[in-house]
């Protein structure tokens, strides 16, 4: 477990865009036994991934978390620190909802793993999963969980800096309607601001902009004005 924590530090160092830091974690995980990985921010209205796991479950698994029935992702949130799950330990302690997520998992040859999560701005966690087809993992010696937080830390500052999209990358889009109030918020008008403006009802306005926040999960306006930015639509 030590030289795979230490196979971390070195990818910063190694990878230098997308498609590279993606073959440097399967390959590492490929080293070490490992069925592959997945990298997730969870942050409220902008779940974030990176994986080379099969595509349909990284759309189960996104479901799973938004809906707070991952028990990896609340042991995470829990612990902070890294540590080592299996569908197969403690059965009969598992919610109904704990043993529908082991279940799934399992049909993608998903049956345990490790977790290192580490705490981020906002009060969120990210965290790095390497998972494997094994019912139980074994680990030999024990985690140093100060040297495992630094090399999260150190992967998650890279994804940040080189702007990694979320894969899959879901489509994103705004109404023209949708846009234009979006981007008026974006200049600092405030939603009133923008009635008048565009010489609707304040209603109008509030409407559009409250569905464009359901249609993608986003708490509040300052999250639709980032994510239009984001992906180039204001």
């Amino acid at each position: 477990m030590k030289q795979l924590i230490l196979g971390l530090l070195e990818i910063s160092a190694v990878a230098h865009d997308a498609s590279s830091l993606g073959r440097a974690l399967e390959n590492l995980a490929e080293q070490f036994g490992f069925l592959g990985y997945g990298y997730v921010k969870p942050v409220p209205g902008d779940f974030y991934m990176i994986s080379n796991l099969d595509p349909e479950w990284i759309k189960r698994s996104k479901t799973y978390a938004l809906s707070r029935q991952n028990p990896i992702l609340r042991r995470a949130q829990q612990l902070c620190r890294a540590f080592i799950w299996s569908g197969a330990l403690q059965v009969d302690q598992m919610t109904d909802g704990d043993s529908s997520f082991y279940e799934t998992a399992s049909h993608y040859e998903i049956r345990s793993g490790i977790t290192f999560p580490i705490a981020i701005a906002n009060g969120a966690i990210s965290m790095l999963s390497f998972v494997s087809a094994m019912p139980v993992l074994t680990v030999q010696e024990e985690i140093d969980p100060i040297v495992a937080s630094s090399a999260v830390g150190q992967l998650h500052a890279h994804i940040e800096h080189l702007k990694i999209a979320s894969t899959p990358q879901e489509p994103f889009y705004l109404t023209p309607k949708e846009g234009t109030y979006t981007r008026w918020l974006s200049l600092g008008k405030t939603v009133e601001d923008t009635a008048d403006i565009e010489q609707v009802k304040y209603n109008t306005v509030r409407i559009a902009l409250a569905e464009a926040r359901r249609r993608y999960d986003l708490c509040n306006n300052t999250q639709l004005v980032a994510q239009a930015i984001r992906r180039g639509l204001i």
